[in-house]
């Protein structure tokens, strides 16, 4: 189990920004940062980053916690693994301590061991290319004909296995890796006399890195191959295991994140050498499929970093066919899908070779169609003027339009549909409207949607439940108290409060003290836990972040969501203009201590005041009950409602608001 010292260390070092920041792009916005939200499918930057209180939070979905959590959720680590994951990136040494459970020891223990293995796999590969007569005759000799030159080769650990078919196995023994394990990554393979024998043997080897750099498989190319006469593929890769689960994994995606968040566009590819080749000419957003149709998680990775992708096959009709199947998947997820057409005789790998920087460069940016033009206008060409096959591809592309959620965009698309097959925009969105209440009923498209009539007498707007002042006045005060507990404030004096006498005290024990003194009891369950658990920390906690921090991490995922949700909320933050243009200085809540001390007489006054409300509620109710001869009861309650009337308009008076009777 890590030490309790690491994982402060840890916590002391990281900072929320910059561990989301490598997953998703974020955007400065006043104090916080914005991003689209990666645990749902976010269409607008909905995820906001907190830095000096060390918290995200979704507004969307929920989702929030602190930077641990946020690791956890992503990269769906345990929390060992993800202190782990923070440890590296800040170069914190981990020290052991205690041990965890014997399942949780046994479970961490195999995922390491099995990803040591690949790391001694990958640096093995490696080594035998550059170090070896064998690697450097055969296999650099080869990546070097493909003209990739050495740097290129290390950035994509690109390496060969020995073709004696006992190399890694031999290294393996030696070092004390099992050969067990190594079979389960597809490594090794056993023989029918039980012996093990290298599975990529005599090949090229293209190690398959996650997005934080981790070797999860590999793909080896045989150099000699044959078709129809070898006996195996010309690419051999490792197969689905306990680490690699390869729906979930884009090829080259490590080496590229960093250029897809900065150009806000990623290309989507086919094979190991496509990327390579592309990366190396400079165009380094680049991510190939590994030649499989595009999966819903290799999708949610793209739309983490970009809603752009520009999809680049070979420029037969084969590629265009593969292009326009794995690109219809990208429309629903709400990417803005483009494609390039390369001349027929060309792959993405050739094509780069063939062509200066610059100029795959220009043709790149030069030849990027949108992808429901790019369909109109190259399936047109084939239909010899058959009425049936155009209808059934005019009923494809609205199909795909529907899954457009932009409503401007899908005129545009149906204005251009309209010019190229010659119907007329009415009619193409007529097919648009039914397609879109199927979508919207979550009906199949060839079933035909029942018509449903509302009746007036029904038609009407559904009544809201009535709103809890109450409550509403609970949460205010918490969220003040979260955000802002520990600072110091002008109040008036409890004791001195006719002669307009002010005191300095902290607004949470300002809050303290009036709810002691009045009586009052959250009505929440929720709220009062929260205000129980504010008055542990409170005792110890040196800064406002450390209550911050201790709401965040809490195991109460209640009270954890609660406080984030109040923790998250942004102050308004000005224009730095506004003071030059205007002269005025503008203070936000943060910093302008009257502010701050109005706000706090302001919702505990109207706390005070909900309360004496909802007292009021039960007196009612009592005088509803009662017998009319119980006369001294009846006085008694006209007395306590009198003192709350009166005590309710003294409130009203000092917030300047009118109160009904």
């Amino acid at each position: 189990m890590i030490s309790r010292s690491t994982i402060d260390k840890v916590e002391a070092l990281v900072k929320i920004e910059e561990v989301v920041g490598d997953f998703i792009p974020l955007k400065r916005k006043g104090k916080s940062y914005v991003g689209i939200c990666p645990f749902h499918n976010d269409k607008s930057p909905s995820l906001t980053v907190t830095p000096h209180l060390g918290i995200y939070k979704c507004f969307a979905c929920g989702a929030g916690g602190y930077a641990v959590k946020f690791v956890m959720e992503y990269e769906k680590m345990s929390y060992a693994e993800a202190i782990r994951y923070l440890a590296a990136k800040y170069n914190v040494e981990v020290e052991e301590d205690a041990p965890e459970t014997p399942e949780q020891r046994a479970e961490q223990d195999e995922r390491e061991a099995l990803i040591a293995i690949n790391e001694f796999a990958d640096k093995f590969f490696t080594s035998q290319l550059f170090d070896t007569e064998e690697g450097r005759d055969v296999g650099l000799s080869y990546f070097k004909e493909r003209g990739f030159n050495e740097d290129t080769i290390r950035q994509f650990h690109l390496g060969y296995c020995p073709n004696s078919g006992f190399a890694l196995v031999n290294e393996a023994k030696a070092k004390g890796y099992s050969l067990e394990r190594m079979e389960h990554l597809g490594l090794v393979k056993k023989s029918e006399k039980g012996n093990y024998y290298d599975f990529y043997r005599g090949r090229v080897i293209f190690p398959i890195l996650s997005h934080t750099g981790r070797p999860l498989g590999f793909g080896g190319r045989d150099l000699h191959y044959v078709k129809g006469v070898s006996k195996t593929g010309k690419y051999i890769n490792s197969p689905e295991n306990n680490i690699y689960h390869k729906r979930d994994v884009l090829y080259g995606f490590y080496s590229a994140k960093k250029a897809i968040s900065e150009n806000d566009n990623v290309y989507l590819v086919e094979g190991y050498t496509d990327v390579i080749s592309l990366f190396q000419a400079g165009v380094k957003n680049v991510v190939a499929s590994s030649g499989t149709m595009l999966t819903e998680g290799q999708v949610k990775m793209i739309s983490r970093l970009t809603k752009n992708i520009t999809v680049m096959y070979d420029g037969d009709a084969a590629g265009v066919s593969a292009a326009l199947r794995g690109i219809e998947m990208l429309l629903p997820a709400g990417l803005h899908a483009r494609i390039i057409q390369l001349p027929p005789e060309h792959d993405p790998d050739s094509f780069a070779r063939a062509h200066r920087d610059s100029e795959l460069v220009e043709y790149l940016n030069n030849n990027a169609t949108d992808f429901i033009l790019f369909k109109a206008r190259v399936l047109s060409k084939n239909l010899n003027n058959d009425p049936l096959k155009r209808a059934e591809l005019v009923n494809s592309i609205v199909k795909n339009i529907a899954d457009i959620d932009d409503v401007i965009l899908r005129a545009d698309y149906i204005k251009h549909c309209s010019e190229i097959f010659g119907y007329r925009e009415e009619v193409l969105n007529v097919a648009l409207r039914k397609l879109t209440v199927h979508k919207m009923k979550k009906q199949k498209p060839d079933e035909e949607p029942a018509e449903l009539t509302v009746p007036l007498q029904v038609a009407q707007p559904v009544s809201e439940a009535p709103f809890d002042t109450l409550a509403a006045a609970e949460k205010n005060v918490l969220e003040l108290l979260l955000r802002f507990g520990i600072y110091v404030v002008l109040v008036p004096d409890r004791y001195s409060y006719e002669d307009g006498t002010y005191v300095t005290s902290r607004i949470d024990q300002y809050v303290f003290d009036e709810i002691f003194a009045e009586g009052i009891a959250f009505t929440v369950p929720l709220h009062q836990k929260v205000y129980e658990e504010y008055a542990k920390i409170a005792e110890t906690a040196l800064t406002q972040k450390d209550i911050a921090v201790f709401f965040a991490r809490h195991e109460d995922e209640q009270i954890q969501k609660f406080a984030l949700d109040c923790l998250g909320a942004e102050e308004p933050v000005c224009s730095p203009e506004w003071n030059k243009r205007f002269d005025v200085v503008v203070n936000s809540m943060s910093t302008h201590v009257g502010i701050l001390g109005n706000e706090l007489m302001n919702d505990i006054n109207m706390l005070k005041l909900r309360y004496l409300e909802k007292f009021k509620e039960q007196l009612m109710k009592e005088f509803e009950t009662l017998d009319c001869n119980e006369e001294e009861l009846t006085s008694l309650l006209q007395a306590k409602l009198s003192q709350v009337n009166s005590r309710r308009r003294q409130l009203s008076d000092l917030m300047g608001i009118v109160v009904t009777k």
